[in-house]
C-alpha cells in the first residue's frame, strides 16, 4: 500500500502562494517535499529530475564549459568525487565504464554501436531502460510517455529537414522512427495521442509550439495520476508540474505567470481550499 500525505498536499497551494510568480523559489519546494515524505518516496522523486544529472555528466565527462543543471540531484562540488567512485545511480555507472575503457569488451555490441554514433543517446537509453523498470506506475507511465514525446519530436524535425535522424531516438521503436513513410511514422494504432503532435509541430511560432507541448505534458501528468490525491503519485505529479513551471519563469515570463495560474487553479481543485483561498488572490499574480 502506498504512503498518503494528506498534510502536505494540503498545504501546497499554501505554499506555492507565498512564492508568487515573482520568486517560484523551486529549491525551496524541493526542500519542503523531501523533508515531508518518506525517504523511499523521496528516491521517486529524484528520478524526475535524472535528465539534468544526464546532462550535467555529459558536460563533465566531455570537460564542456557548460552550464550546471542545479535542478539536478547532484550537487556541482561533489560530482566529480561521484563519478570517480561510481556513487552514482547503475546506469549512470554502467555508462562512466563505457566512457571510460577504450576497450569496452564486455560491453554489449548493440550499446557499444549506440555509444560510437551517439554517446548522449546512449545515457538516454540506459535512463529510459532503469526507469521504466521502476515499481511505480507514475515513474514508468511518464517516462514512457516522454520518450515517445521526444522521439516522436526528433522525427518531425528529421522529416521536414529531410535528414537521417537514426542516432536521435531511443528505444525499441527507434526503428519505426527511422524508416517509415507513414504519415504517423506507423505508430498511430501503438501511440493514440501522436496525431495531437504531429498538428502542434505545425505551429510556426517557436514559443507557442512550446507551450502547447507543455500543456500537453500538463494534461498527460494529469491523465496518470488520475486517481490519486494524497499519495506519492500525486507528489510526484506535482512536482513535474512545477518543474514545467519554473521552466517557463526563466523562459518567459508571461507564459510562466500563466503557467503558474494554471498551476494554482489544479491545485485548488485537488485540495480543499476553497475555504482559505479566495479567487481573487489568483487574479492579483
Amino acid at each position: 500500500m502506498k504512503r498518503e500525505y494528506p498534510c502536505l498536499i494540503s498545504s501546497l497551494p499554501e505554499l506555492i502562494i507565498d512564492f508568487d510568480a515573482k520568486k517560484f523559489d523551486f529549491a525551496a519546494l524541493r526542500k519542503e517535499v523531501r523533508e515531508s515524505i518518506h525517504p523511499d518516496d523521496y528516491a521517486l522523486v529524484e528520478i524526475l529530475f535524472y535528465p539534468y544529472d544526464n546532462q550535467n555528466l555529459i558536460n563533465m565527462l566531455e570537460r564542456k564549459n557548460s552550464a550546471f543543471y542545479e535542478k539536478g540531484n547532484f550537487e556541482r562540488n561533489t560530482f566529480d568525487e561521484k563519478i570517480k567512485n561510481r556513487l552514482l545511480p547503475k546506469y549512470m555507472n554502467d555508462f562512466i565504464e563505457i566512457f571510460e575503457n577504450e576497450n569496452n569488451e564486455d560491453c554489449p555490441a548493440e550499446l557499444l554501436k549506440l555509444y560510437e554514433r551517439n554517446r548522449e543517446n546512449l545515457l538516454h537509453t540506459l535512463f529510459y531502460d532503469e526507469a521504466l523498470t521502476t515499481k511505480n506506475a507514475f515513474i514508468c507511465r511518464w517516462f514512457e510517455f516522454d520518450r515517445d514525446l521526444r522521439n516522436i519530436q526528433a522525427a518531425i524535425i528529421a522529416r521536414r529537414l529531410k535528414i537521417d535522424a537514426s542516432d536521435s531516438f531511443v528505444g525499441s521503436q527507434a526503428e519505426n522512427f527511422a524508416k517509415s513513410a507513414a504519415a504517423d511514422f506507423g505508430l498511430g494504432s501503438e501511440i493514440d495521442w501522436i496525431q495531437k503532435i504531429i498538428q502542434i509541430a505545425e505551429i510556426a511560432d517557436p514559443y507557442e509550439r512550446e507551450r502547447k507541448i507543455d500543456l500537453f505534458r500538463w494534461e498527460k501528468i494529469d491523465e496518470i495520476s488520475v486517481y490519486s490525491y494524497f499519495d506519492i503519485d500525486a507528489v510526484l505529479a506535482f512536482m513535474q508540474k512545477a518543474d514545467i513551471v519554473e521552466r517557463w519563469m526563466s523562459l518567459d515570463r508571461q507564459t510562466g505567470k500563466e503557467m503558474f495560474k494554471k498551476f494554482i487553479n489544479d491545485l485548488m481543485k485537488t485540495c480543499d481550499t476553497q475555504k482559505v483561498f479566495n479567487r481573487k488572490d489568483i487574479k492579483k499574480i
